[in-house]
């Protein structure tokens, strides 16, 4: 079965993960794989060491080779890794329970249950629309980054977000407001399946994280009112001397 793989930032447990999902199973037929078979590794460490990291490549291939499902995804944060697969019974699990025992740098478990309807693909690893646009701000950040942004200083950071109806964006904009976002200018765009705008304002540095959690907002919000976040910018801003 062909991949498209896709991977993006988000949180497991409260803490920065990166999840990777198989986009092509949300169409698949997966009737006669009604079971979710998982290898949960733990560093023993505290956090994952270099070494450690070269074990979980290890083991998320050999897995593979010896199971005859589907892979579906997996997760990772800087002390554990869930690798996920979609398989056609639940004695498959034993085929890969001999890797976990004979793993000794990684503490590994493996678990196995009946999920028909895919619920841990659609919805822990399918990423929604917030978590589609996370990607979309790592490329942001790093083209800024390319041009001589330093990310770390604070400075006003503009969202631009559009709806279907005029009456829409009003309503959108106070709740934005009740939020902690500053209302900018209201915005008409014509030719585009949401013409009706407006550009929301926040003073952030360009952390990551703080740029996901603002846009995974704004999305939210706005998808209540039948909209969507277009795009965001900001001024570029550069390492500021200590001697000027």
């Amino acid at each position: 079965m062909a991949e498209e793989l896709f991977s993006y930032d988000w949180h497991m447990d409260g803490a920065p993960a990166k999840f990777l999902v198989d986009m092509e199973l949300r169409d698949a037929d997966l009737a006669a794989m009604p079971y979710l078979l998982y290898v949960r590794s733990k560093s023993r460490q505290g956090t994952f060491t270099g070494r450690e990291i070269k074990h979980l490549a290890d083991l998320e291939k050999k897995c593979r080779k010896k199971l005859m499902g589907a892979f579906a995804g997996s997760i990772q944060s800087a002390d554990q890794q869930v690798i996920f697969f979609y398989v056609y019974n639940a004695e498959e699990a034993e085929l890969v329970q001999d890797l976990a025992e004979r793993e000794r740098l990684l503490q590994c478990t493996v678990g196995v249950r009946e999920e028909p309807e895919r619920d841990t693909y659609r919805k822990v690893l399918y990423p929604d629309a917030a978590r589609l646009f996370t990607e979309q701000n790592r490329k942001q950040l790093l083209l800024l980054k390319k041009h001589g942004d330093a990310l770390t200083p604070a400075r006003r950071v503009t969202l631009h977000a559009f709806f279907p109806a005029e009456p829409l964006v009003g309503i959108f904009a106070e709740q934005a407001r009740m939020g902690g976002f500053a209302v900018g200018e209201y915005e008409y765009e014509p030719d585009q399946d949401l013409p009706y705008g407006v550009s929301l304002c926040r003073v952030s540095t360009l952390d990551k994280g703080e740029i996901d959690a603002m846009t995974s907002q704004v999305i939210r919000l706005a998808a209540r009112y039948d909209g969507s976040l277009s795009y965001w910018n900001c001024p570029i801003v550069g390492k500021i001397s200590p001697f000027r």
